[in-house]
């Protein structure tokens, strides 16, 4: 009985030991970028631990750049993407999880292939478009095209959710004379709160960090250029490289997520298991 009680402890130690070990080897990059961020000359990122910190990076970086223009422009993209997805997921996952429509089944599953399908390859078609629509270097081509991304990825796990919903609920209602729209707005999106949290939250944050699609359409006007792209023309360009400010930035811009994310936590955790249950 020893010999296994001992062994069970070395095992537990093992595991901290490991645990503890992959913790630093994920850390090393986040204290790297703090220290270079607060560093003094910092030339590459090659460079040596810095020696003398200061606040000049930050206070360059509200000087020489758009950095708050380009949080601006991230908030108001990833806002307006937030209210879209909440209605067109709403919609979109009554239809689907309600509504007896021939073919579905078939349209679901369109739409797990269409998350299948790689975003790099549709770049030159998502370009196109917003080139013929005139919407290159415009927030509201970033809205659009967010909007349909984070709905497309987020309408799995609300239909999941919904269908723990009892229909019968649907059917009382109406049984007294409700239409589909007060079924939905009165009945079943009250009781689908945490699943509104959780599409409100997962579509914001896809929108905030997107950078492929944004480094592709959002590259001309430096006014209109979200933070992931702004943050980018810091380190490309003919001036060179400034990786103090640039590092700045990303703690800066990184913040919001940070507050969101450990404020809201349990949306994350209880939405994305309750919204698995019935896939």
């Amino acid at each position: 009985m020893e010999k296994k009680t001992t062994k069970q402890t070395l095992i537990k130690i093992a595991i901290q030991i490991f645990l503890f070990l992959l913790a630093v080897v994920v850390l090393i990059p986040f204290v790297y970028i703090v220290l270079m961020a607060f560093g003094k000359n910092v030339i590459s990122v090659s460079s040596n631990i810095p020696r003398e910190f200061s606040l000049t990076n930050f206070s360059n970086l509200f000087k020489e750049t758009k950095f708050l223009r380009w949080m601006g422009v991230s908030f108001f993209v990833s806002g307006v993407t937030m209210v879209l997805s909440i209605v067109l997921v709403s919609v979109s996952v009554y239809v689907l999880a309600r509504l007896k429509l021939v073919g579905r089944s078939k349209l679901f599953n369109a739409l797990l292939l269409i998350q299948i399908f790689p975003l790099t390859l549709s770049m030159v078609a998502i370009f196109t478009i917003f080139s013929t629509f005139g919407l290159l270097n415009r927030p509201l081509g970033l809205v659009l095209i967010n909007s349909t991304i984070a709905s497309i990825s987020l309408v799995m796990v609300a239909k999941g959710y919904f269908d723990t919903i009892p229909f019968e609920i649907d059917e009382a209602a109406k049984v007294d004379g409700a239409s589909l729209w007060k079924i939905l707005t009165r009945i079943n999106l009250p009781l689908a709160k945490p699943m509104l949290a959780i599409v409100a939250i997962q579509s914001f944050i896809i929108s905030y960090n997107e950078y492929t699609i944004a480094s592709t359409v959002m590259t001309d006007n430096i006014n209109n250029m979200p933070l992931s792209v702004g943050l980018q023309s810091m380190i490309v360009g003919q001036f060179g490289i400034n990786w103090g400010i640039y590092c700045a930035g990303a703690i800066l811009g990184s913040i919001p997520m940070i507050v969101l994310f450990y404020s809201l936590q349990k949306y994350f955790v209880g939405g994305l298991v309750e919204g698995g249950v019935k896939q």
